[in-house]
This record gives C-alpha cells, structure tokens and sequence, in this order.
C-alpha cells in the first residue's frame, strides 16, 4: 500500500503545480528571470535517480568511527540485488584503490551518494555493482587515533584493534597514511557448552580432554600499513599514489595427535599455521579535455600464502624429516605466490547533442596479467604454476529520449542506456558482457528503472590458486546416514574452474515524495540466472553424493572419512526476488528561529557592531533521526548441480552449504538517533526459518529463523567534560549479537544433531566492545 499512496500523492502534487494559475508578477520585476542550478563540485549523479545521498547531518547520527564502519552501516543501501560490495568513487572520480576512501576519517567527508547498478558501467564498472561516491571537504587536517577493545561474554574471542591515522587534504592535494594491528585470540571448544559424539573420539580419550586440543575460532594478528598521496601535475591533471601492507597469521588447534593404533598421545596437540603477505602498489592519473573526464589506474599485487598443518604420527619410513619433531609428526605445507597486474584507461564524455540533451559515452580499455606459483605436497600435481592474461574494452552509451523542460516533455525524463563489452581471457577465449536499460521519471518524485545485463566473468585467481590445507578431526554432518563424524577436509583453490555466466533482469521503481526530506522507497524485482556459479560444497545429501563423488571419500566400512570443501562450479541456478530498501532522515522537533533582523534605519550601525563582535555561537544542534530499512522476499530459488539433474528447491528442502536452505524472507535495518552529545543506534537483521528435507529422520532438518540486534552508543566527551584533553574525544559501545541468539537446528525427532549444537554453528555468540577515539 505504501508505494501507490506514494505514487498517487506526487503525481497530484507534480500536476497541481504544472496546472495551478499562476499570479501576474509584480509592475517593477524584469520579464525574464533565469535560474541557474550549480551542479556539486564532485557529484556523480546523472540522469538516473541516486538510490540515496547521504550528508553530513545524516553522518554524525550515524555516529561511524571509521570509514569501513560506515560503510558497514550502509549495507543494506549499497548492497547489490546479488548481495554484492559496491564499488567507490572518490569526488565522482575512480580509485587507485578502495583503501583511499576507508583511510579517510569520517570527518573529512562533504557528503556521500549511492547510485544504482546502471550507473555502474558509466564509470567502467560491470553493470552488477551498486556505486558510492565519496565527497570530501575542500580543507581538512586531522591525526586519528583509536583504541578498541572487547571480548565475548561467554569467554575467549577477546579483540584488540588500536589504529593511529594522519589526513590532510588541502583541494586536489590529498595525503593520508594509516597504520593498524589486530589481534582476535581463539576460541576453544572447552570454552563452548559443545558435547562431542563419542563415535568421532580416539579410543581412550574423553570430550573433556578433546576440547583443550581443538579451536572452533582460531588466533588471527592482522597488520596493516596504507599511504596515499594525490597532487596535481598539470592544470587539468591530477595524480595518486597507494602503498599498502597487508600480513596476517593464523593458528589454531585441530585435536590430538593419533597414534597408528588408534589412540592419541596426551597432550599433544594437532597444530594448524597458516601465513598470508599481500603487498599492493597502485596510482591513478585523471584529467579533463574540454567536457571529456578520462582516468588511468594501474596496480599491482604480489600475494603469498603459506599453510602448514600437521597430520599425526608419521608412518615407519614415511617421515617429513623437515618438520619441526619430524620423530613423531608429519607436516603438509603448501606455498603460493600471486602477482597481478592491472591497467585500465577509463573515458567519458558528450558526443552528440540530442534534443533531451546530450548523448554520454563512455569507453574503458584494460590489461590485467596474473602469475601463481606454489608447491601443494600430498597432490598428485603438487606443483602449482598458473598465467593468467586479460585485454578487454568496452563501451557504454547514455542517450535523453525526452526531457522534463525540452523535447517530448509529456512524458517526464526519459532515457535508454547500454554497454557491450568483450574481454579475451587465457584459457577461456572471448568472454562478452553486455547492459541495456531504460529510465523513465514521468513526474520528479517517481522513477521507473529496467535492465538487463549479462556477464562472462573468469573464476577469481585466487579461487584457482588458494594453497591447500589440509585439517583433520573436523566435525561434518553425513545426510546420507544422519550421523555425524570427523573427517579430515581439504581446502583452497581448484584450477579446474569454469568462467561464470550470469543473466539478471530487473525491474525498480524509486520515489522521493518529499522534495525537501531525505526520505526514499526503492522496491526491486530482480531475476537471475547463474551458469557455472562457483561454489564451497559444504553438505553432503544423496543429490551432492551424486553430483560431486569424487569430493566424498568413505573408508573400508563406508565411513565418511575426507571430504574435499574447494570450489566447484555449479550447472545453474534460477533465483527470482522482491527487495524494498526505505531509508529516512529528519530532524526532530522546531527549527531554531533566525537571528533577528535590524531596523532599515539601524542598518549601518548594526553592521559595524557585528564587525567588532566576536562570532556568535553556532546554533543549538536539532535531535536526528536516520532509519534505514531493506527486506528481501525470495519467489523462488532453483540449483541444478550437473547438466541433467533434476533441480533442488533452496527454498524447500535443499541445501547448499550443510546449515539450512536459503531463507524465503530476511530483512536488515538500522535506527539511529542523535540527541546532543549522545548517538543511540540499533541495527537488527532478522530472517526466517529454513528446512532440510530427508526420508532419515536424523537427516531430516529444522532450522529456525534468527533475530540479530546490535545496539551501539556514541558519547561526545567534549560537550559532557569541558576540559582541554577530551576535545574532539568521544567513547564507543557496542553488544553484538544481544539477544546472543543463535540458529537452533532440530531433526524430525526433536534432537539436536550433533555437528548443528549452537556453538558450533556460531562460537562468538554475544560479544561486547568499547573503544576510544581522539582526533588531534
């Protein structure tokens, strides 16, 4: 109901004002007058509606303390139909790298836009993202420094981030440099009300004992070192320039060493290491020809990847003599180096002028070359020598049927837009995408969107690559016997996948009632259809058994003993969905009045007194509030897994990864309210129940649906604590997970199956962390 009224109330608004009599302008005005609308320096709004623009006001109800942090709280805006990240402009311009945006304090940002996927393709993207473009401030100058901490109610899973950030921005000049560490510690299985199935214990060992020896979250310490720079070079030319450092280290426990007669040695633990280095240099040179925008990035990657994982107790004559207590253990090691290079030259401009308006066209050219190198032991390949090369252009038009105040004006704003685009992949041959659409407004509040867009996209290199590793005493649920058991899984990459293929129609509307609110309704119905979709097998039901036999390994008694979790490429699958995004932004209650005017006569005076007066205080700050609301309804979700196999209800029965189907209906929002110093906001996602259906009993699943509520409060120290060290300092608090609820899963007998206990499927549960922030 909402829409229509909506609907109904702008076009009887839009044509009162278009036939209400106008009343004769007074004798002394000029005939003509002429208003002029200056664009925003740094928009990137075109002739499609933005989903959303986001300004200051709407940022400090917001109350982020970082970038990534508002760009989480914005998911539900900026997310694509597909569930994918959006892509990041800064000053309507491309990026060397995304990095130069979430380096930026929020503080330093002008306001923020959320355009939709057909604006995509005008800055060189695939028409498949939705796109945020970022203004900043003409000047800023701020060092950061923040302290995070926090820990799990339940114990274990502590967090520690501390970050320190310098930015300066001063016009075109921009310069930014941030450095972090990250430390999650692990959490075990002692520390979780997990029960173990006595089936999968060792001999002689008790669940007592097995849960010291096994992480359910491993260790991870993340640090990172990001620099940008940008000047100008020219009159019309400006460059940037990204550094960054990425290295991250992981370890956990994967239970106790197994000795060859099935036992286990006390107090020796299965050790898991893992080690990743990305370090990533990229620069954009941008510039202007006349009413032409063009930009070159180019960037590259150099990733290396080390996993080991220890195995047992070695056979006689069998043992890895360069593992750390070769004696008693034996080691699989994997190593894999990434390099990528990418280029990609990006123009856009008028070609033609139209009686609507002028013809956009923007064409993109681009090279990427990847290399990955590695040794995987245990394969039967074990070396890994991958060379991946890409040259591809593309070109996207935006052509103004009608105009509002030009040609066909009868209609509203009207305007068609497409891209063709071709990519010649190593290995894959000719890859060909293509978006065409339409965009019709008949009245300024209203807007009709339609697409359709095809992509040919090579699988991730690092899905290809990703080294192996190799983790035993891992807990999986066999649904072709209702039981579970711990099996030793494989991980990482598969050189053996198909590029995607993907088809998406799509149909919006967009309202803006209210010309001076931030209020908006976008509804959305979108269908897709996937060919050779990538995917982690994570459930093994008698469809997947056989589809993928050679992914399921049984012993001698028909145990399930190794299960292989790399990626796979599916045959299809057919998706079909309604999305409603609602977001509002108002203040709340009375403007404050304006100054008061002075007497004609006094005029003089009382502009000489305001010269030699100090400032006056700026007004008191109105309460906001910001509500953002995004559900999705699924009509229907289909997967065939081999061409010629019946297709699987993902709505109805079947599953895909192991823990419930695709849920019909999920919804996720955010409500935030600024009152003074204080920022109270809750973010809720909550989706429904799903069923795994199955002639055992035991395989036949309930999941229930979930409710997850994030309360978190900001507080201004220095409008509560005037002293000189609480300026621009300010103190966060947030409960993850509130209500600490989790997915409860049940089989037809009302038992809980063993592998699907509460912890395992969520081992954070509730968590809580208060940090805080000082901006010098």
């Amino acid at each position: 109901m909402l829409i229509p009224v909506l609907m109904a109330a702008s076009i009887d608004d839009a044509r009162a004002q278009r036939t209400r009599p106008k009343p004769p302008p007074p004798a002394n005005m000029p005939k003509d007058i002429i208003v002029t609308a200056r664009r925003v320096p740094g928009s990137a709004v075109g002739s499609i509606a933005p989903i959303a623009i986001i300004d200051q006001e709407m940022i400090r109800t917001l109350a982020p303390t970082s970038m990534r942090d508002l760009l989480t709280r914005l998911t539900a805006l900026s997310s694509s139909a597909g569930g994918g990240s959006p892509v990041l402009l800064l000053n309507g311009r491309r990026l060397a790298d995304p990095a130069e945006v979430q380096n930026l304090p929020p503080e330093a940002i002008e306001r923020a836009e959320i355009l939709s996927e057909q604006d995509a393709a005008r800055f060189g993207f695939p028409p498949t993202v939705k796109v945020m473009n970022f203004i900043t401030k003409k000047r800023f100058r701020g060092t950061t420094v923040v302290q995070v901490v926090g820990t799990t109610t339940e114990g274990g899973g502590e967090t520690n981030y501390v970050e320190a950030n310098a930015t300066r921005i001063d016009g075109p000049r921009r310069t930014s440099l941030a450095v972090s560490h990250l430390r999650l510690n692990p959490i075990l299985q002692s520390e979780r009300a997990i029960v173990p199935d006595p089936d999968t214990l060792p001999a002689g060992v008790n669940g007592a004992d097995i849960g010291r020896y096994r992480s359910l979250q491993q260790r991870t310490d993340t640090v990172r070192v990001d620099g940008t720079m940008a000047t100008p070079v020219g009159k019309t030319v400006t460059a940037s320039l990204n550094l960054s450092m990425e290295a991250q280290r992981n370890a956990g426990l994967n239970g106790l060493l197994a000795t060859p007669d099935g036992g286990t040695l006390a107090d020796r633990a299965l050790r898991q290491r893992s080690t990743n280095l990305t370090l990533r240099a990229s620069n954009t040179v941008q510039g202007s020809i006349r009413r032409w925008a063009w930009s070159v990035t180019n960037s590259y990657d150099q990733v290396r990847n080390a996993a080991s994982s220890q195995q047992g107790i070695a056979p006689p004559g069998a043992l890895d003599v360069g593992a750390e207590d070769a004696t008693i253990r034996s080691t699989s090691r994997s190593l894999t180096r990434t390099g990528t290079l990418v280029s990609k030259a990006v123009a856009n401009g008028p070609v033609v002028r139209l009686p609507a308006g002028d013809a956009q066209v923007t064409v993109t050219a681009d090279y990427a070359r990847s290399t990955s190198v590695g040794s995987q032991p245990g394969l039967v390949d074990s070396r890994l020598d991958l060379t991946r090369t890409i040259a591809g252009a593309s070109v996207n038009a935006d052509l103004p049927i009608a105009s509002p105040t030009g040609a066909l004006s009868f209609i509203g704003g009207l305007s068609a837009n497409g891209m063709i685009g071709v990519s010649d992949v190593s290995r894959y041959g000719r890859l060909v995408s293509s978006n065409y659409g339409l965009a019709w407004a008949p009245v300024t509040p209203i807007q009709f969107t339609a697409s359709v867009t095809s992509t040919q996209t090579p699988p991730a290199i690092a899905s290809l690559a990703a080294p192996i590793l190799t983790s035993p005493n891992t807990p999986f649920f066999d649904f072709t016997t209702g039981a579970t058991v711990s099996v030793t899984t494989l991980t990482g990459g598969n050189p053996g996948l198909a590029p995607e293929r993907r088809r998406a129609t799509a149909i919006g509307i967009n309202v803006k009632p209210f010309k001076a609110r931030e209020f908006r309704v976008n509804l959305n119905y979108v269908d897709t259809d996937i060919v050779n979709q990538a995917a982690y097998l994570g459930s093994l039901t008698q469809p997947f058994q056989a589809a993928f036999p050679g992914q399921f390994v049984r012993d001698a008694n028909g145990r399930l003993a190794q299960v292989d979790l790399r990626p796979v490429s599916l045959a299809n699958e057919r998706e079909r969905l309604l999305r409603l995004t609602v977001n509002l932004f108002t203040p709340l209650g009375p403007a404050p009045p304006p100054p008061p005017a002075a007497p004609a006569g006094d005029a003089a005076k009382a502009a000489r007194a305001a010269k030699d007066a100090p400032p006056p205080p700026p007004p008191k700050q109105r309460p906001t509030l910001f509500g953002l609301v995004n559900a999705t309804l699924r009509l229907d979700d289909r997967l065939t897994l081999r061409p010629g196999l019946p297709a699987l209800d993902l709505l109805d029965g079947a599953t895909l990864t192991g823990t419930g189907g695709r849920p019909r209906w999920e919804a996720d929002g955010n409500l935030s309210l600024a009152i003074g110093a204080i920022n109270l906001s809750m973010y809720g996602r909550v989706q429904g129940p799903t069923r795994v259906r199955s002639e055992i009993a035991a395989s036949d699943l309930r999941f229930s649906g979930r409710i997850w509520l994030v309360p978190y409060m900001q507080m201004d120290i220095e409008r509560v604590v005037r002293r000189p060290w609480t300026r621009k300092l300010s103190m966060a608090f947030v409960i993850e997970n509130l209500l600490n609820d989790r997915i409860d899963v049940r089989d037809r007998t009302g038992a809980v199956p063993n592998r699907f206990q509460p912890a395992y499927l969520d081992p954070y549960g509730r968590s809580i962390r208060a940090s805080l922030r000082k901006v010098f």
